[in-house]
Protein backbone atom coordinates (compact mmCIF):
# COMPACT_ATOMS: atom_id res chain seq x y z
CA UNK A 1 0.00 0.00 0.00
CA UNK A 2 1.43 3.43 -0.86
CA UNK A 3 0.22 6.84 0.32
CA UNK A 4 -0.48 9.50 -1.96
CA UNK A 5 -0.74 12.90 -1.05
CA UNK A 6 -4.68 13.36 -2.65
CA UNK A 7 -6.17 11.22 0.02
CA UNK A 8 -4.18 12.56 3.23
CA UNK A 9 -7.02 13.80 6.03
CA UNK A 10 -6.28 15.06 8.95
CA UNK A 11 -7.28 12.99 12.76
CA UNK A 12 -10.27 15.29 12.94
CA UNK A 13 -11.34 15.06 9.07
CA UNK A 14 -10.93 11.32 9.48
CA UNK A 15 -12.70 11.00 12.34
CA UNK A 16 -15.48 13.05 10.98
CA UNK A 17 -15.66 10.91 8.10
CA UNK A 18 -15.82 7.93 9.93
CA UNK A 19 -18.55 9.01 12.46
CA UNK A 20 -20.58 10.32 9.19
CA UNK A 21 -20.06 6.83 7.60
CA UNK A 22 -21.05 5.08 11.01
CA UNK A 23 -24.34 7.54 11.37
CA UNK A 24 -25.97 6.23 7.78
CA UNK A 25 -27.42 3.13 9.74
CA UNK A 26 -28.47 1.26 13.24
CA UNK A 27 -26.70 -1.25 14.61
CA UNK A 28 -27.59 -4.21 16.80
CA UNK A 29 -24.85 -5.77 18.60
CA UNK A 30 -25.01 -8.78 21.21
CA UNK A 31 -22.54 -9.61 23.82
CA UNK A 32 -21.63 -10.07 27.45
CA UNK A 33 -21.84 -7.15 29.98
CA UNK A 34 -18.41 -7.56 31.96
CA UNK A 35 -19.30 -4.67 34.08
CA UNK A 36 -21.47 -1.44 34.22
CA UNK A 37 -21.65 1.32 36.29
CA UNK A 38 -24.89 3.96 36.88
CA UNK A 39 -24.10 7.55 37.06
CA UNK A 40 -26.45 10.75 36.64
CA UNK A 41 -25.42 11.48 33.62
CA UNK A 42 -26.10 7.95 32.50
CA UNK A 43 -25.13 4.49 32.45
CA UNK A 44 -21.76 2.92 31.22
CA UNK A 45 -20.85 -0.34 30.59
CA UNK A 46 -18.68 -2.99 28.25
CA UNK A 47 -19.80 -5.73 25.81
CA UNK A 48 -17.34 -8.86 25.82
CA UNK A 49 -17.64 -11.21 23.21
CA UNK A 50 -18.24 -15.04 24.07
CA UNK A 51 -15.99 -16.37 21.34
CA UNK A 52 -12.67 -14.09 21.12
CA UNK A 53 -10.96 -11.38 23.40
CA UNK A 54 -13.36 -8.36 21.99
CA UNK A 55 -14.54 -6.02 24.35
CA UNK A 56 -17.22 -2.93 23.30
CA UNK A 57 -17.68 0.40 25.22
CA UNK A 58 -21.81 1.71 25.53
CA UNK A 59 -23.48 4.65 27.21
CA UNK A 60 -27.10 4.43 27.77
CA UNK A 61 -29.11 8.20 28.61
CA UNK A 62 -30.87 8.07 31.99
CA UNK A 63 -34.02 8.17 30.07
CA UNK A 64 -33.06 5.22 27.87
CA UNK A 65 -32.14 3.15 30.19
CA UNK A 66 -34.90 4.15 32.62
CA UNK A 67 -37.02 3.04 29.98
CA UNK A 68 -35.77 -0.23 28.94
CA UNK A 69 -36.97 -1.88 32.21
CA UNK A 70 -33.91 -3.51 32.41
CA UNK A 71 -31.15 -3.83 35.41
CA UNK A 72 -27.84 -4.92 33.98
CA UNK A 73 -25.85 -7.23 36.15
CA UNK A 74 -22.20 -8.85 35.43
CA UNK A 75 -22.87 -11.77 32.98
CA UNK A 76 -26.30 -10.89 31.58
CA UNK A 77 -26.62 -11.78 27.93
CA UNK A 78 -27.69 -8.40 26.35
CA UNK A 79 -28.93 -7.45 22.74
CA UNK A 80 -28.41 -3.24 22.10
CA UNK A 81 -29.35 -1.39 18.96
CA UNK A 82 -28.38 2.42 18.33
CA UNK A 83 -25.64 4.55 17.21
CA UNK A 84 -21.50 3.87 16.97
CA UNK A 85 -19.59 6.63 16.99
CA UNK A 86 -15.90 7.95 17.78
CA UNK A 87 -15.25 10.31 20.50
CA UNK A 88 -12.86 13.19 18.67
CA UNK A 89 -11.40 14.79 22.02
CA UNK A 90 -9.78 11.02 22.93
CA UNK A 91 -10.40 9.06 19.67
CA UNK A 92 -12.21 6.59 21.92
CA UNK A 93 -15.21 4.27 20.17
CA UNK A 94 -18.51 4.63 21.60
CA UNK A 95 -21.86 2.77 21.27
CA UNK A 96 -24.93 4.77 22.08
CA UNK A 97 -27.68 2.54 23.00
CA UNK A 98 -31.06 3.34 22.57
CA UNK A 99 -32.61 -0.33 23.03
CA UNK A 100 -31.75 -2.84 25.58
CA UNK A 101 -32.70 -6.22 26.19
CA UNK A 102 -31.78 -9.66 27.98
CA UNK A 103 -30.93 -12.45 25.79
CA UNK A 104 -31.42 -15.95 26.81
CA UNK A 105 -32.88 -17.98 29.71
CA UNK A 106 -30.27 -16.91 31.69
CA UNK A 107 -29.71 -13.31 31.75
CA UNK A 108 -33.43 -12.68 31.51
CA UNK A 109 -33.52 -14.69 34.67
CA UNK A 110 -30.57 -12.47 35.99
CA UNK A 111 -32.41 -9.98 35.00
CA UNK A 112 -35.66 -10.47 36.57
CA UNK A 113 -34.07 -11.71 40.15
CA UNK A 114 -32.33 -8.31 40.26
CA UNK A 115 -35.38 -6.24 39.82
CA UNK A 116 -37.02 -8.23 42.42
CA UNK A 117 -34.74 -7.71 44.85
CA UNK A 118 -34.73 -3.97 44.12
CA UNK A 119 -38.04 -3.83 44.32
CA UNK A 120 -38.56 -5.68 47.26
CA UNK A 121 -36.08 -3.78 49.04
CA UNK A 122 -38.45 -0.68 48.03
CA UNK A 123 -41.36 -2.46 49.96
CA UNK A 124 -43.55 -2.81 46.46
CA UNK A 125 -45.26 -6.20 47.60
CA UNK A 126 -46.16 -5.83 50.56
CA UNK A 127 -48.52 -3.15 50.16
CA UNK A 128 -52.24 -4.60 48.71
CA UNK A 129 -54.94 -2.63 48.83
CA UNK A 130 -58.23 -4.12 49.46
CA UNK A 131 -60.98 -4.06 46.08
CA UNK A 132 -64.29 -1.91 46.57
CA UNK A 133 -67.25 -3.49 47.26
CA UNK A 134 -69.28 -4.49 43.98
CA UNK A 135 -67.19 -3.47 41.07
CA UNK A 136 -69.25 -2.52 38.58
CA UNK A 137 -66.93 -0.86 36.31
CA UNK A 138 -63.67 -3.01 35.01
CA UNK A 139 -60.87 -1.38 33.03
CA UNK A 140 -59.34 -4.64 30.79
CA UNK A 141 -55.87 -4.66 29.45
CA UNK A 142 -55.32 -7.42 27.04
CA UNK A 143 -54.94 -8.14 23.58
CA UNK A 144 -58.18 -8.39 21.65
CA UNK A 145 -57.01 -11.53 20.08
CA UNK A 146 -56.73 -15.18 22.18
CA UNK A 147 -58.57 -17.01 24.50
CA UNK A 148 -57.78 -15.24 27.37
CA UNK A 149 -60.49 -12.13 26.69
CA UNK A 150 -63.31 -14.88 26.07
CA UNK A 151 -62.17 -16.66 29.21
CA UNK A 152 -62.78 -13.73 30.97
CA UNK A 153 -65.38 -12.57 29.85
CA UNK A 154 -67.39 -15.46 30.35
CA UNK A 155 -66.83 -16.36 34.02
CA UNK A 156 -68.44 -13.20 34.67
CA UNK A 157 -71.22 -13.25 36.71
CA UNK A 158 -74.67 -11.69 35.09
CA UNK A 159 -74.05 -8.57 37.75
CA UNK A 160 -74.15 -5.11 36.00
CA UNK A 161 -70.24 -4.92 35.63
CA UNK A 162 -69.64 -2.98 31.95
CA UNK A 163 -65.80 -3.98 30.50
CA UNK A 164 -63.73 -1.22 29.25
CA UNK A 165 -61.29 -2.72 27.12
CA UNK A 166 -57.64 -1.39 26.07
CA UNK A 167 -56.15 -3.37 23.30
CA UNK A 168 -52.32 -3.84 23.97
CA UNK A 169 -49.97 -6.02 22.70
CA UNK A 170 -48.54 -8.69 25.45
CA UNK A 171 -45.37 -10.00 23.98
CA UNK A 172 -42.37 -8.16 21.81
CA UNK A 173 -40.67 -5.29 21.79
CA UNK A 174 -43.16 -2.98 21.82
CA UNK A 175 -45.63 -4.40 25.00
CA UNK A 176 -44.14 -3.17 27.70
CA UNK A 177 -44.56 0.44 26.16
CA UNK A 178 -48.52 -0.52 25.28
CA UNK A 179 -48.65 -1.55 28.82
CA UNK A 180 -47.59 1.09 30.06
CA UNK A 181 -49.75 3.97 27.79
CA UNK A 182 -52.73 1.87 29.18
CA UNK A 183 -52.67 2.03 32.61
CA UNK A 184 -51.72 5.67 32.33
CA UNK A 185 -55.21 6.51 30.50
CA UNK A 186 -57.18 4.19 33.29
CA UNK A 187 -55.43 6.63 35.62
CA UNK A 188 -56.33 9.95 33.57
CA UNK A 189 -59.94 8.77 32.91
CA UNK A 190 -60.86 7.11 36.55
CA UNK A 191 -64.58 7.49 36.09
CA UNK A 192 -63.75 4.23 33.52
CA UNK A 193 -63.01 1.82 35.41
CA UNK A 194 -63.31 0.71 39.43
CA UNK A 195 -60.95 -2.01 38.93
CA UNK A 196 -57.71 -2.31 36.61
CA UNK A 197 -57.35 -5.98 34.68
CA UNK A 198 -54.21 -7.17 33.69
CA UNK A 199 -54.61 -10.36 31.30
CA UNK A 200 -52.43 -12.93 29.32
CA UNK A 201 -51.62 -16.35 28.87
CA UNK A 202 -48.74 -18.59 29.75
CA UNK A 203 -45.40 -18.35 28.52
CA UNK A 204 -41.83 -18.63 28.76
CA UNK A 205 -39.42 -15.86 30.85
CA UNK A 206 -38.74 -14.82 27.42
CA UNK A 207 -42.44 -14.32 26.31
CA UNK A 208 -43.50 -12.90 29.12
CA UNK A 209 -40.82 -9.70 29.82
CA UNK A 210 -42.83 -7.10 29.45
CA UNK A 211 -44.38 -8.37 32.12
CA UNK A 212 -41.33 -8.31 34.12
CA UNK A 213 -40.63 -4.73 32.28
CA UNK A 214 -39.18 -1.75 35.61
CA UNK A 215 -41.68 0.63 34.86
CA UNK A 216 -44.74 -1.77 33.95
CA UNK A 217 -43.88 -3.44 37.27
CA UNK A 218 -44.34 0.67 38.90
CA UNK A 219 -47.09 1.41 36.68
CA UNK A 220 -48.84 -1.31 38.11
CA UNK A 221 -47.76 -0.53 41.98
CA UNK A 222 -48.19 3.03 41.28
CA UNK A 223 -51.96 3.09 40.07
CA UNK A 224 -54.51 4.93 41.52
CA UNK A 225 -56.85 2.50 40.39
CA UNK A 226 -57.18 -0.68 42.46
CA UNK A 227 -55.11 -3.54 39.84
CA UNK A 228 -55.57 -7.64 39.34
CA UNK A 229 -52.84 -9.37 37.92
CA UNK A 230 -53.46 -12.75 36.14
CA UNK A 231 -50.36 -13.72 34.32
CA UNK A 232 -49.96 -17.28 33.17
CA UNK A 233 -46.37 -18.45 34.33
CA UNK A 234 -44.42 -21.68 34.21
CA UNK A 235 -42.48 -20.86 37.62
CA UNK A 236 -41.11 -17.37 38.44
CA UNK A 237 -44.62 -15.01 39.11
CA UNK A 238 -44.26 -11.72 37.26
CA UNK A 239 -42.94 -8.77 38.83
CA UNK A 240 -46.43 -7.12 37.95
CA UNK A 241 -48.62 -9.78 39.66
CA UNK A 242 -46.19 -9.99 42.44
CA UNK A 243 -46.70 -5.98 43.19
CA UNK A 244 -50.82 -6.11 42.01
CA UNK A 245 -53.54 -5.85 44.82
CA UNK A 246 -54.97 -9.02 43.90
CA UNK A 247 -53.92 -11.73 41.60
CA UNK A 248 -55.17 -14.78 40.08
CA UNK A 249 -53.25 -17.94 37.94
CA UNK A 250 -55.83 -17.55 35.37
CA UNK A 251 -58.42 -15.17 33.69
CA UNK A 252 -61.00 -17.00 34.99
CA UNK A 253 -59.36 -16.62 38.04
CA UNK A 254 -59.45 -12.67 37.56
CA UNK A 255 -62.65 -12.65 36.65
CA UNK A 256 -63.61 -15.38 40.55
CA UNK A 257 -61.80 -12.51 41.62
CA UNK A 258 -63.72 -9.22 40.54
CA UNK A 259 -67.44 -11.86 41.27
CA UNK A 260 -65.61 -12.01 44.31
CA UNK A 261 -66.64 -7.89 45.53
CA UNK A 262 -70.50 -9.02 45.11
CA UNK A 263 -70.25 -12.15 47.70
CA UNK A 264 -71.48 -10.56 50.52
CA UNK A 265 -74.73 -9.11 48.57
CA UNK A 266 -74.96 -12.56 46.93
CA UNK A 267 -74.65 -14.39 50.37
CA UNK A 268 -76.71 -11.85 52.38
CA UNK A 269 -79.90 -11.88 50.83
CA UNK A 270 -81.14 -14.98 51.38
CA UNK A 271 -80.94 -13.75 55.05
CA UNK A 272 -81.68 -10.47 54.50
CA UNK A 273 -84.79 -11.73 52.66
CA UNK A 274 -85.86 -13.80 55.38
CA UNK A 275 -85.12 -10.87 58.05
CA UNK A 276 -87.18 -8.18 56.23
CA UNK A 277 -90.21 -10.68 55.50
CA UNK A 278 -90.30 -11.08 59.34
CA UNK A 279 -89.87 -7.53 59.62
CA UNK A 280 -92.33 -7.11 57.24
CA UNK A 281 -94.77 -9.55 58.81
CA UNK A 282 -94.33 -7.55 62.03
CA UNK A 283 -94.97 -4.16 61.06
CA UNK A 284 -98.54 -5.75 59.31
CA UNK A 285 -99.56 -7.22 62.51
CA UNK A 286 -99.11 -3.97 64.58
CA UNK A 287 -100.31 -1.73 61.71
CA UNK A 288 -104.05 -4.22 61.49
CA UNK A 289 -104.16 -4.07 65.50
CA UNK A 290 -103.36 0.15 65.25
CA UNK A 291 -105.90 -0.03 62.10
CA UNK A 292 -108.86 -2.12 64.26
CA UNK A 293 -108.20 0.58 67.76
CA UNK A 294 -108.65 3.80 65.45
CA UNK A 295 -111.31 1.79 63.93
CA UNK A 296 -113.40 1.16 67.35
CA UNK A 297 -112.57 5.10 68.60
CA UNK A 298 -113.76 6.62 65.10
CA UNK A 299 -117.03 4.31 65.68
CA UNK A 300 -117.30 5.50 69.01
CA UNK A 301 -116.80 8.87 67.73
CA UNK A 302 -119.02 8.80 65.20
CA UNK A 303 -121.62 7.28 67.55
CA UNK A 304 -121.43 10.16 69.79
CA UNK A 305 -121.76 12.97 67.08
CA UNK A 306 -124.70 11.40 65.51
CA UNK A 307 -126.32 11.48 69.18
CA UNK A 308 -125.38 15.05 69.59
CA UNK A 309 -126.83 15.44 66.31
CA UNK A 310 -130.41 14.38 66.97
CA UNK A 311 -130.12 16.92 70.33
CA UNK A 312 -128.86 18.96 67.71
CA UNK A 313 -131.99 18.87 65.09
CA UNK A 314 -134.66 18.68 68.47
CA UNK A 315 -133.36 21.92 69.49
CA UNK A 316 -133.44 23.28 66.10
CA UNK A 317 -136.67 22.40 65.56
CA UNK A 318 -138.32 23.65 68.81
CA UNK A 319 -136.28 26.96 68.23
CA UNK A 320 -137.71 27.37 65.00
CA UNK A 321 -141.63 26.99 65.94
CA UNK A 322 -140.34 29.46 68.96
CA UNK A 323 -139.16 31.51 66.23
CA UNK A 324 -142.44 31.17 64.11
CA UNK A 325 -144.52 32.38 66.97
CA UNK A 326 -142.37 35.47 67.71
CA UNK A 327 -142.78 36.20 64.04
CA UNK A 328 -146.36 35.58 63.98
CA UNK A 329 -146.86 37.99 67.15
CA UNK A 330 -144.75 40.42 65.95
CA UNK A 331 -146.47 40.41 62.59
CA UNK A 332 -150.28 41.36 64.60
CA UNK A 333 -148.61 44.03 65.99
CA UNK A 334 -147.53 45.48 62.87
CA UNK A 335 -150.80 44.86 61.72
CA UNK A 336 -153.02 47.12 64.75
CA UNK A 337 -149.94 49.70 64.40
CA UNK A 338 -150.54 50.20 60.90
CA UNK A 339 -154.30 49.93 61.33
CA UNK A 340 -153.71 53.02 63.76
CA UNK A 341 -151.70 54.96 61.58
CA UNK A 342 -154.21 54.58 58.96
CA UNK A 343 -156.78 55.75 61.17
CA UNK A 344 -155.03 58.55 62.08
CA UNK A 345 -153.50 59.34 58.33
CA UNK A 346 -154.26 63.14 57.17
CA UNK A 347 -155.10 62.20 53.69
CA UNK A 348 -157.58 59.86 55.02
CA UNK A 349 -159.37 62.70 56.85
CA UNK A 350 -159.03 65.01 54.32
CA UNK A 351 -160.88 62.66 52.17
CA UNK A 352 -164.10 62.59 54.98
CA UNK A 353 -164.21 66.40 53.83
CA UNK A 354 -162.03 67.66 56.65
CA UNK A 355 -159.36 70.54 55.21
CA UNK A 356 -156.19 72.04 56.94
CA UNK A 357 -155.36 75.53 57.38
CA UNK A 358 -152.00 77.05 57.16
CA UNK A 359 -150.95 80.81 57.69
CA UNK A 360 -148.35 82.34 55.50
CA UNK A 361 -145.69 80.40 57.06
CA UNK A 362 -146.98 77.00 56.92
CA UNK A 363 -148.27 76.78 60.74
CA UNK A 364 -151.30 74.67 60.79
CA UNK A 365 -154.12 76.80 62.07
CA UNK A 366 -155.37 74.93 65.27
CA UNK A 367 -157.65 78.21 66.49
CA UNK A 368 -159.42 81.12 65.07
CA UNK A 369 -158.49 83.29 67.98
CA UNK A 370 -155.16 83.89 66.60
CA UNK A 371 -156.35 85.12 63.06
CA UNK A 372 -156.93 88.64 62.26
CA UNK A 373 -159.57 90.38 59.54
CA UNK A 374 -157.69 90.27 56.00
CA UNK A 375 -155.29 87.40 56.74
CA UNK A 376 -154.11 85.66 53.69
CA UNK A 377 -154.68 81.54 54.53
CA UNK A 378 -154.14 78.39 52.71
CA UNK A 379 -156.57 75.50 52.62
CA UNK A 380 -155.58 72.04 51.79
CA UNK A 381 -158.61 69.48 50.46
CA UNK A 382 -158.44 66.13 49.76
CA UNK A 383 -157.93 67.18 46.00
CA UNK A 384 -155.54 70.54 46.09
CA UNK A 385 -155.41 73.84 47.96
CA UNK A 386 -156.73 77.32 47.37
CA UNK A 387 -155.94 80.47 49.49
CA UNK A 388 -158.34 83.31 51.06
CA UNK A 389 -158.85 86.03 52.61
CA UNK A 390 -159.94 86.79 56.17
CA UNK A 391 -162.97 88.42 56.48
CA UNK A 392 -164.45 87.75 59.66
CA UNK A 393 -163.00 86.18 62.97
CA UNK A 394 -165.07 84.38 65.08
CA UNK A 395 -163.99 82.41 68.25
CA UNK A 396 -167.11 80.35 69.07
CA UNK A 397 -167.11 76.72 68.74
Amino acid sequence: MSITDDAIFSVSEFLDLTNELLSQRDFTVQGEVIESKALPSGTYFTLKDQMIEATMGCYMSPYSYRESGVALEQGMMVKVGGLASVYKPKGRFSFRVEVLEPVGEGSLRKAYEALKRKLDGEGLFERKRPLPAFVGRVGLITSRTGAVIDDFRKNLLPLGMRVAHYDVRVEGASAAGQIRRALEWFNEHPGHADVLVIIRGGGSLEDLRAFNDEWVVRGVFGSRVPTVVSIGHERDVPLAQLVADASASTPTGAAHTLNGTWSRLTSDVPALASRLGHGYGSALAASSADVRSLTHRIAVHLARLSGRGAQLREGLVHGTDRLGDRIRGVMEQVDVAAQRLDASNPERLLGLGYSIVTDGTGTVIRSAGGLKTGQIVRTRVASGSFTSAIKDVSSEK
